[in-house]
């Protein structure tokens, strides 16, 4: 395995079901999104907490990220990952990590 390759997690052994909708840029120089529907029976703050620490690591709502650009953040803080996490249906939510940008 090289060192770039991360071992492949089995969210189902964990009683999720994962699924990976979208990963990379919708347009040229555009951010990248990483997007996935997630099942489970779990409650949907497990379900949440679950994603931001094992689907795509990130701890920064989009709602706390958009805040800070209105409050004129500095660069650093404007090329932190931010996550939306919503609710779709019976057990089914939706998970998007938006990397910023850089070019």
């Amino acid at each position: 395995m090289f060192p770039w390759e991360k071992e492949q997690v089995n969210h189902s052994s964990n009683g999720f079901d994962v699924k990976s909708t979208h990963a990379g840029q919708k347009r040229a120089y555009g951010d990248s999104f990483y997007e996935f529907t997630v099942k489970s029976d779990k409650s949907e703050e497990e379900v949440k907490q679950y994603c931001k620490e094992h689907v795509r690591a990130c701890d920064l709502a989009t709602a706390d990220y958009l805040a800070n650009e209105r409050a004129g953040g500095s660069a650093e803080e404007h090329f932190r990952n931010h996550y939306e996490f919503k609710k779709r249906g019976e057990n089914e939510y939706f998970y998007r990590v938006t990397s910023p940008s850089t070019n």
